[in-house]
């Protein structure tokens, strides 16, 4: 794992029987042998069997993905509802911290795409790929293509120089190349949802929540607790009403 805060998201779509899992599964394989953390979701209309095998899930863990989120009727966290793939993309960012998540399927949403039906193309698809017929020697120049065109959950996008943070805009600007590079996003490490919304924040407010916290916390005996450095802190504030 790289360690950074940002993570990058690529999606997987097509067509039924158009080589969508195998393709999923060869990204998933070449990122593993790059030496990055991989998670993947797998999105489906119908009831998923986890982990039974050569189903489309188990074949995402065989490839090497450390966290594998499926999501038909139910989604499998174990919980038994179906959650917005924003909702899933920050449990997987906050709980397992990959470096990439690779979805296979969700082609409505707003993430870096490829594509393995030519009828399936909008403004973030990066390339239509003949799935069913791809060289495993072709596979490589695909993920170094997709390691510079894909990007972090959406809301969260900022830009370093300006806090710009129209997250569609951004994440065109950077498939497209358009004077905006990964580079120039804002490594953010606080991650916020509220009412299991994704908020974004930008430099600014990051390191202001952040420094806020941590000075606030070091007052607190936390050596009891066998807690030396504060590497990683989970806050959950209830503010509902109770009756």
């Amino acid at each position: 794992m790289n360690g950074s805060a940002i993570i990058k998201i690529i999606s997987v779509v097509g067509k039924k029987d158009t080589g969508k899992t195998s393709l999923t599964v060869k990204i998933i394989e070449e990122l593993r042998k790059r030496d990055l953390k991989v998670a993947s979701i797998k999105h489906s209309h119908h009831m998923l069997e986890m982990d039974r095998e050569n189903t489309d899930t188990w074949k995402h863990k065989e490839a090497g993905s450390e966290t594998v989120v499926g999501i038909g009727s139910r989604t499998f966290f174990n919980i038994a509802k179906d959650l917005p793939l924003e909702r899933i993309l920050f449990l997987i960012k906050i709980i397992d911290e990959p470096d990439f998540v690779v979805i296979e399927g969700f082609k409505n949403y707003s993430y870096p795409k490829i594509s393995t039906s030519k009828e399936i193309v909008d403004d973030f698809t990066l390339r239509n790929i003949d799935a069913l017929n791809i060289k495993d020697e072709e596979i490589p120049e695909l993920v170094d293509f997709i390691e510079k065109h894909s990007y972090d959950i959406i809301d969260t996008l900022y830009t370093n120089n300006c806090g710009l943070n129209n997250g569609e805009a951004i994440g065109k600007a950077i498939i497209n190349q358009e004077n905006l590079d990964i580079d120039d996003l804002d490594d953010i490490d606080v991650h916020l949802s509220i009412n299991e919304k994704v908020i974004g924040l930008n430099s600014f407010v990051n390191i202001f929540m952040k420094n806020s916290i941590i000075g606030m916390l070091k007052s607190l005996k936390t050596e009891e607790y066998g807690i030396k450095d504060l590497e990683k802190i989970e806050i959950v504030i209830n503010n509902g009403n109770k009756e």
